[in-house]
């Protein structure tokens, strides 16, 4: 079921229940005769007339004459003199008689709210509404109507006793209703059952609008709206026919009043607001805000005060309601006029709800009983602001449909685009540096921590680029290069540079990365070497250095000229362990502290190579030589000495060369293409002849 149809079905049960009560015959001097009336066509009526009047007096004796005859509904304000009750403050006693036809028949009476408390006697029975008294002191005030049913025939007088001390108004503001009990009845069900029935339809707008803000935050009129419908809702009990009775038959009368009063002043500054979120800065937002502070004095002010002192104001308030309206109308206009989008039919919404409840006052002051003709309007905005809604959703749908293509075209373009720059600037290292894309790399940006550098380079490249023309050496690098990429980025590493035929690498996620990494690039290229071989081509052999430890990876350049770098004592110490490979003949060198932070140092052959110190540095590194089983009989003849190697290594560092040189000739014996050993025998045969100093620490000094 669409709103409209909700709106559509709304109005009808409103306009039924506007029918469900008529005014009765005129009542003259107190005296209402219904013997030919057709009481039996099933209409309660309203008690409208003039009614018997005694004013300061209650116990009115029988057949006592009035001193005055009394308007109903009206208050005692409107006819001062008639009532001869001072500034609404007082209390007397309204009389009716009834003339019946004569067979017996059960009726009702329904007396709504007085100003402000009664007691209702007809026949036998009688009611109060709070407790009248002479006193303020003797007064108990109440809003809540009252109804009981009683079998009568001929004659039926029906009393009023009124009482106001704590209200600006007095008297009876709604005629009382009287007919048969099941058409009074079902008048009084009527009104509580539409009462409810707009209290949860209002609640569902708030709630509705309330859902729109949650999922588009950015609408602010939807937030002041589904406030406005809440305000709204929670007002309803409180007026009209008092249902909060139903709920809470004992609360207080100054709470009723209160939240009768405040109501108004709130749903005032929330529709304001959700004008202003409707057309932005179309009314000054100063005024709002200053209006704003207004209604917070007032509802702290009601708190503090009671209601026979702020409902003296009341007629201040109305005037600055009709200013209000009349101001908030001449701007609505305008926004008409300027065209602004929804500004007509809003326009048109508001207009109705101005005539709805202007109509409102004019039938209580002019006494001629209650009209659910604001509520109908109330209904007939929320209807339109519901289309305002509607039209804008289906705008936003359209401008989101529109989007949405342009903004896959760009994301398509911006996709090619990242793919592009991720050739250049690896996506990981974006990543280190906590950005989401290229576009926010700035100069400067920078993120420290520990990392594991590869250096990978081939010994032969450059024998080999001079030896073949100049077109082919693009070819041949890149050829091999594409086969050491994937080996570093599937073992969870990033190449960082590229130097000539040398790569440098990073890893992040611990030395077993890097170990396997390396080994990988060494099988492939052994793959590469064998069809190398079926053209005839010398094979390639490739050194990889390895080391942990913290770098600085960062953003340098200018900003015409950015260029992703990483900058430390590592990344220096892992290209001069790669520039060693060649010398010691091994494929894969690391710091021997680094190897130790493998977390499966068990599956991994190696053997302690040598303590060094690197050019630039003063520091020594003991270095490793990983070894990789059947790579080749070198490395497995390697594996098959380590143990008498590394013996050799330890009697050469403790300078006994004479031991030292027994072993490692052992180990050149058995693996001739070994060339540490034969590099320590060299040493060890140098120093047994020229001697060592007692500063002799075994450390060798690489200065290229």
């Amino acid at each position: 079921m669409t709103r409209q149809t909700i709106i559509y079905l709304s109005m009808a049960l409103l306009s039924t229940a506007c029918r469900m009560v008529a005014p009765s015959p005129q009542i003259q001097s107190g005296v209402l005769d219904l013997e030919n009336f057709p009481i039996a066509s099933g209409k309660a009526m309203a008690l409208q007339g003039d009614w018997k009047f005694f004013p300061g007096q209650f116990n009115v004796p029988e057949g006592a004459t009035p001193p005055t005859y009394l308007p109903v509904p009206a208050l005692w304000n409107q006819v001062p003199l008639r009532s001869g009750i001072k500034d609404g403050k007082g209390y007397g006693t309204y009389v009716l008689d009834i003339r019946l036809p004569k067979e017996n028949e059960i009726y009702s009476v329904y007396l709504p709210e007085v100003r402000t408390s009664f007691r209702l006697t007809a026949g036998n029975r009688s009611l109060v509404s709070g407790r009248p008294g002479q006193t303020k002191d003797t007064t108990i005030p109440s809003a809540q109507g009252q109804s009981f049913t009683i079998t009568a025939k001929d004659h039926l007088q029906i009393r009023i006793e009124v009482s106001n001390f704590h209200h600006k108004e007095g008297g009876l503001p709604n005629a009382p209703v009287f007919g048969l009990a099941e058409s009074v009845q079902n008048y009084i069900l009527a009104q509580s059952t539409i009462d409810l029935a707009l209290t949860g339809a209002i609640f569902m707008f708030g709630l509705y609008h309330f859902i729109l803000f949650f999922y588009r935050n950015k609408q602010r009129e939807a937030f002041y709206f589904g406030f406005f419908c809440l305000v709204f809702a929670a007002r309803i009990p409180f007026v009209g026919s008092k249902t909060i009775y139903a709920v809470f038959p004992n609360i207080p009368w100054e709470l009723v009043v209160y939240v009768e009063y405040a109501s108004v002043f709130v749903l005032g500054i929330l529709f304001l607001w959700f004008v202003d979120g409707l057309f932005p800065r179309f009314i000054d937002t100063k005024l709002i805000l200053y209006f704003s502070a207004y209604v917070q004095f007032m509802l702290v002010y009601g708190l503090i005060i009671k209601p026979e002192v702020y409902t003296q104001f009341e007629v201040v308030f109305q005037v600055l309601g009709v200013v209000y309206a009349v101001f908030l109308g001449i701007r609505l206009y305008q926004m008409m006029v300027r065209g602004l989008p929804d500004s007509g039919i809003f326009f048109l919404g508001y207009v109705v709800l101005f005539i709805g409840f202007v109509y409102d006052v004019f039938l209580a002051y002019s006494g001629e009983g209650e009209s659910t003709l604001s509520q109908i309007a109330v209904f007939l905005f929320f209807g339109v602001q519901s289309t305002i809604v509607t039209l804008r959703t289906a705008r936003t749908f359209h401008k989101k449909v529109l989007l949405k293509e342009e903004f896959e075209t760009i994301n398509e373009q911006f996709i090619l685009t990242n793919r592009l720059y991720a050739k250049f600037i690896p996506r990981d290292f974006l990543t280190h540096l906590g950005k989401e894309s290229i576009e926010e790399v700035q100069l400067g940006d920078s993120s420290e921590r520990e990392m594991t550098v590869m250096f990978a380079d081939i010994w032969e490249y450059w024998d080999i680029i001079y030896s073949i023309p100049l077109e082919n050496r693009m070819l041949f690098t890149n050829s091999y290069l594409g086969r050491i990429g994937p080996c570093v980025r599937k073992n969870n590493g990033f190449i960082d540079k590229y130097i000539g035929s040398a790569i440098m690498a990073l890893f992040d996620g611990g030395i077993q990365n890097s170990i396997k990494a390396a080994e990988d690039i060494q099988w492939e290229l052994e793959k590469y070497n064998e069809r190398r071989r079926t053209f005839g081509y010398l094979p390639l052999h490739a050194g990889i250095g390895i080391h942990s430890g913290d770098t600085m990876l960062g953003i340098l350049g200018e900003e015409e000229r950015l260029e992703s770098t990483v900058i430390s004592d590592t990344v220096n110490l892992s290209s001069r362990i790669q520039g060693l490979t060649k010398k010691y003949g091994a494929r894969i060198l690391v710091s021997l502290t680094s190897l130790m932070l493998h977390e499966d140092l068990d599956t991994i052959p190696y053997r302690i190579l040598d303590f060094v110190r690197v050019k630039g540095k003063q520091e020594t590194v003991m270095i490793a030589e990983v070894l990789i089983p059947d790579i080749d009989i070198i490395s497995n003849r390697k594996i098959e000495n380590k143990e008498r190697f590394e013996a050799a290594i330890f009697d050469y560092e403790r300078a006994d060369f004479i031991s030292a040189l027994e072993g490692f000739r052992e180990v050149f014996a058995n693996n001739p293409e070994d060339l540490a050993a034969q590099i320590y025998i060299e040493r060890c045969e140098y120093y047994q002849t020229a001697g060592v100093g007692e500063d002799w620490d075994g450390v060798s000094a690489w200065e290229k």
